[in-house]
């Protein structure tokens, strides 16, 4: 008889789908030369570094796959979305744009149900590559960059205020919203308020 393998435990396992993402992701954009990543910060007005947005872009991901691991979610699904080519991702239809406080962007696709990402979570976590933590902004898209109705204005709005304020107090934190001239993204500035010294 042959030996039995190995349980598999749930690390191993989210380190296996995780790197097997990651080379299949990095290996699109450079085959692609970062086009569409490019293409994607120029509508927001940006041009930055192509391979800065992609290691942004997947430190995001190992990110929110460890909170969902944590909080004792399924993360296959939400790993499966993650195609370098949203249009390649049947059940993307937001693209959530995060500014890594200046030193990075980070792209994540959600689904219609906004499931998965955890804002609240990634607004402290720390990226030690580039020195800081969390987030200053977000920008929100449909993943081809066609208009958001009013009504998507309104639940992406109550989207981020509510999961931010799950785990703030009110008084923690100064966000605010704003679309752009033609509804293509909604902007969420977000900043942790300061406590004033008696």
């Amino acid at each position: 008889m042959g030996k039995k393998k190995p349980l598999t435990s749930n690390e191993e396992v989210l380190s296996r789908e995780f790197h097997r993402w990651r080379r299949s992701f990095k290996a699109a954009a450079r085959s692609d030369n970062y086009a569409l990543l490019l293409a994607h910060m120029g509508k927001l007005g940006f041009l930055p570094e192509p391979e800065l947005m992609l290691e942004g872009t997947i430190s995001v991901i190992l990110a929110i796959l460890a909170y969902a691991k944590m909080d004792g979610q399924q993360f296959d699904q939400f790993l499966e979305l993650q195609k370098y080519d949203p249009s390649q991702s049947i059940d993307a239809r937001y693209a959530f744009t995060f500014d890594l406080c200046g030193k990075s962007y980070a792209r994540v696709l959600v689904n219609s149900k906004l499931e998965t990402i955890d804002l609240a979570d990634l607004l402290n976590h720390p990226w030690f590559d580039y020195e800081v933590a969390g987030y200053h902004r977000i920008w929100i898209s449909h993943t081809d960059w066609s208009r958001l109705t009013n009504e998507e204005l309104r639940q992406l709005e109550d989207y981020v205020t509510d999961d931010l304020l799950f785990d703030y107090a009110e008084d923690e934190l100064t966000f605010s919203f704003e679309a752009n001239a033609d509804n293509s993204y909604l902007m969420a500035n977000v900043e942790e308020t300061i406590p004033e010294e008696d």
